[in-house]
């Protein structure tokens, strides 16, 4: 617990110096307008990942590549890419511009294979699928019985 206050007291501190730096070069109206920006990126991004987070990462799954973690956590390192940018400052813009890179990482598996499809063996070649019908010769036709349960004219 104490490492984690640790990393939040010296990204505080980075947060602050960047703004300073960014401020001496470009001007504080500059900065200021960047800021804004960034919050509204980063609130817009929050706004559309909804239910899309989900089909993306439903199709990363289905997709027939091999899947790398960082690919499977996608929504995940866009909601937190979303919230650095919400907060002020260009040190956490900087970490969510890195999260939102396109870096496919190494496969999770060996194989050539998705390991999150069934697969259907090669021995399943005797099975024909279709459907079929039984008539029986003393039953009457759905069309008689239909006519029958109708009233007399």
């Amino acid at each position: 617990m104490r490492y984690i206050s640790r990393l939040l007291l010296v990204v505080a501190i980075l947060e602050v110096i960047s703004i300073i730096i960014v401020t001496h070069f470009i001007g504080g109206s500059w900065t200021l307008f960047l800021m804004v920006l960034s919050i509204f990126c980063g609130l817009s991004m929050l706004r559309n990942t909804g239910i899309s987070g989900l089909f993306v990462f439903m199709s990363t799954i289905n997709s027939r590549n091999k899947i790398s973690l960082y690919q499977l956590l996608w929504p995940f390192r866009f909601i937190l890419a979303a919230l650095l940018l919400i907060s002020p400052g260009f040190f956490s813009d900087l970490i969510a511009a890195v999260l939102l890179l396109p870096i496919r990482g190494k496969p999770l598996t060996k194989s050539t294979t998705n390991p999150f499809q069934n697969h259907t063996s090669a021995n399943n070649d005797d099975i024909i699928e279709g459907e079929f019908t039984v008539d029986f010769p003393n039953q009457e036709t759905s069309a008689q019985q239909h006519h029958s349960k109708l009233p007399p004219k």
